[in-house]
């Protein structure tokens, strides 16, 4: 198997840290600590009803031109627009020409190190915000102890679904997504310790004439994201030391890169040939069909391949 690729992608935003900056108020200045409190006394005395804060955890899809009519109608009711790029790629500028405001770039260190506290205190403060995430914001478990917490303090949240990755890149691939198996994902050997869970996946997947969709290390932040072949070659070894016939050169594979975005690529063919590309965009998904790919199935994925993978 060819070498694997440099790990680092260039152009990734740094991480930034140190929780949110002052956002203002819809029209105002910025907020002065404990201001909150007084804005609840104020309101008291003109006898305002309190405005309850809501979340709106909006799924981007893989590009910001997926974006739903229902996406763009919450963030246009929000006071406070945050986007998180870690978990996925996402054109910032991009995005705010489509949403037409701006958006401040939240890190992972804000949402899980610190708990999301500081969009908890925007919520406490009664204001609308607007979280964007790549994909579809529940797929994976990310963001689940937010909104849990959300609930936890009697506040309002609402979850706008987004494309997901998944299924996506198996149907684009032209398979069928009803012989779609278990979800795993690929990952870097970390303290040389290699992880075998997505080879025991395939297997799995192979013993029910089902579809193996592995997603591939991303980290926005840390400049990870893992390229097809470096995938590819990770599972080849570990076939070389299980010997168990489920990683195969002959195998049908299909690779999606950058769902999305104008260097979008689906390339398919037999893995020998598909590991020997070299596909730079990102992120990646990796698709291994079904040791009984349907008819249909194999001419789909020959078609579309023909059309979308430009690839040197």
């Amino acid at each position: 198997m060819p070498g694997g690729a440099d790990r680092r992608s260039e152009g990734f935003p740094a991480p930034e840290r140190g929780g949110l900056s002052p956002l203002p108020r819809p029209g105002g200045p910025a907020s002065a600590p404990g201001s909150g409190g007084a804005a609840r006394e104020a309101r008291a005395l003109s006898r305002e009803p309190e405005r309850r804060g809501e979340l709106y955890l909006i799924g981007i899809g893989p590009s910001p031109r997926y974006l739903t009519i229902e996406a763009l109608e919450k963030i246009s009711l929000a006071d406070v627009v945050l986007v998180e790029a870690y978990t996925g790629r996402v054109d910032l500028e991009g995005l705010e020409r489509i949403v037409g405001r701006a958006c401040e770039r939240v890190s992972r260190e804000d949402l899980e190190e610190r708990s999301g506290r500081d969009i908890l205190r925007l919520l406490e403060e009664g204001r609308r915000v607007a979280l964007l995430v790549p994909g579809d914001p529940l797929v994976a478990t990310t963001h689940a102890s937010l909104l849990t917490e959300v609930h936890a303090r009697g506040l309002e949240f609402h979850v706008v679904p987004g494309v997901s990755i998944v299924p996506s890149a198996l149907v684009i691939s032209g398979l069928m997504v009803y012989k779609m198996g278990k979800v795993a994902t690929v990952v870097y050997p970390k303290d040389g310790i290699t992880f075998e869970y997505p080879y025991d996946v395939i297997k799995a997947n192979d013993s029910l004439g089902l579809h193996s969709l592995l997603l591939l290390e991303y980290d926005g932040e840390r400049g990870i994201a893992m390229r097809s072949r470096e995938a590819l070659e990770i599972l080849w070894e570990i076939e070389e030391r299980r010997r168990e016939g489920v990683v195969r050169e002959d195998r049908l594979v299909s690779v999606v890169a950058s769902l999305g975005y104008p260097d979008f690529v689906v390339c398919a063919g037999e893995l020998k040939r598909i590991s020997g590309l070299d596909i730079e965009a990102v992120p990646q998904t990796l698709v291994l069909a079904s040791p009984r790919p349907h008819p249909v199935e194999i001419e789909m994925m020959k078609a579309i391949s023909s059309r979308w993978c430009r690839v040197g």
